[in-house]
């Protein structure tokens, strides 16, 4: 709905959302590792959100497309994951967990 706001053509281009709170009222997260104080611990206020997931908080927001360096690598991370699990299946295959390559 903000991307909406924003330009018409744009729900359409967003890859992925990231979000820094300035006052977070709930967590989706409850009895999970807080993705928050994880980032933030580590110097990263940013995180990354679904395009779907209802925000938490007052915040700042990106929205990244493609045509962004991040929103590249999170597309083309969600593709693998998309084709390892169609080898899978397919195939009866187990494959293994590394770093993305070139």
């Amino acid at each position: 709905m903000i991307a909406k706001e924003i330009s018409n053509s744009l729900p359409d281009k967003v890859v992925v959302a990231k979000v820094k709170y300035s006052k977070r009222v709930a967590t989706l997260d409850l009895g999970l590792v807080d993705a928050l104080e994880e980032k933030s611990a580590a110097g990263e206020d940013w995180i990354q959100y679904d395009c779907w997931r209802p925000l938490e908080g007052d915040c700042e927001m990106q929205l990244l497309t493609f045509d962004d360096p991040e929103g590249c690598e999170v597309f083309w991370h969600s593709s693998a994951h998309i084709l390892g699990e169609a080898l899978e299946r397919e195939f009866g295959v187990h494959l293994c967990h590394g770093p993305p390559t070139e």
